[in-house]
């Protein structure tokens, strides 16, 4: 027998998760609004928000506007969750530049006009002020049951940038607001990875919704330094309040979550199928690589 060395090359996948490009905050209302994943904690305001069962209830029964700083001190003043400022701005500029998505599981109580179950940006009336305004003062913002009077009022996630109309994603005429007493998935989908003005998109209960333009002179990663404001954009951060002097909400959240990137049609359905308070799928990246390998082969020789 003969004992010959025999080389070759194998091609192998590599895998890695990306978590960092992923879900970057996390809030799951265990007894408090901590970020169970990053460090950008809410801070409840207001005195009528209580835990129950894994989700934050914020009992606003009064519908009363939201146009004055709450810091709780008017007895039923109402509740509200707070976030540090520039979180909406920083996930837009981490993973995949220029996306951001916020995922939301709450459940309405009462549904009121324009009452807004997330919003990030700023109002004319600056930090801490839900004053409105639409030049020059960019925001987001999700809202469980437009206005319009009695008919037709749709579920709306809104973008408004500076000198501009806002690009918004709704159902227009038939009345399919956020439904009182049914819990309700729903996903935004902010994306300006290709360039601005990016797309707005839109998941409800794991399907699509809409999607539209992204608000022209709106740039999610640059909000903080790109508009001609005299302070930072994203600094009223809030879920239950809006930018405007509207309601604050009245309903209890299941689950907060923001990513870094904008979450595909495949991930917004397994995500609705999976719930809140589950373990998040990380994204995986994978590279080819090409190994030489060696070894050895018996041959017999006659």
């Amino acid at each position: 027998m003969k004992l010959q060395l025999v080389l070759g090359t194998c091609v192998v996948a590599l895998c890695a998760t990306t978590a960092s490009a992923a879900l970057v905050h996390r809030y799951s209302f265990d007894g408090n609004a901590n970020d169970s994943v990053g460090t950008a904690h809410g801070v409840v305001m207001g005195n009528t928000a209580s835990f129950v069962g894994g989700q934050i209830v914020l009992d606003n029964p009064t519908g009363t506007g939201s146009g004055a700083f709450n810091n709780g001190a008017v007895p039923d003043s109402g509740a509200y969750v707070d976030f540090p400022n520039l979180t909406f701005s920083k996930a837009a500029a981490a993973g995949q530049y220029g996306a951001v998505s916020v995922e939301l599981w709450l459940t309405i109580d009462t549904n009121r006009d324009w009452s807004a179950a997330f919003s990030a940006g700023i109002s004319s009336g600056l930090e801490g002020n839900s004053e409105g305004g639409n030049d020059n003062f960019p925001y987001v913002q999700m809202v469980p049951r437009t206005g319009d009077g009695g008919a037709g009022n749709d579920f709306r996630v809104t973008t408004n940038g500076v000198a501009g109309p806002e690009g918004f994603v709704d159902a227009p005429g038939d009345g399919t607001d956020l439904q009182p007493g049914f819990e309700e998935h729903v996903i935004a989908v902010f994306d300006q990875s290709g360039g601005l003005p990016g797309t707005l998109t839109v998941y409800r209960n794991g399907a699509l919704y809409g999607s539209a333009a992204i608000a022209n002179n709106l740039n999610l990663a640059a909000m903080a330094t790109a508009f001609p404001i005299t302070t930072a954009a994203d600094v009223n951060i809030w879920l239950g309040r809006s930018q405007w002097p509207d309601a604050l909400l009245d309903a209890s959240v299941n689950e907060l979550r923001i990513y870094s990137h904008a979450l595909t049609a495949a991930e917004a359905a397994g995500n609705n199928g999976l719930g809140p308070n589950v373990v998040v799928p990380e994204p995986a990246t994978c590279v080819l690589a090409v190994v030489g390998l060696a070894g050895v082969a018996w041959r017999r020789r006659r």
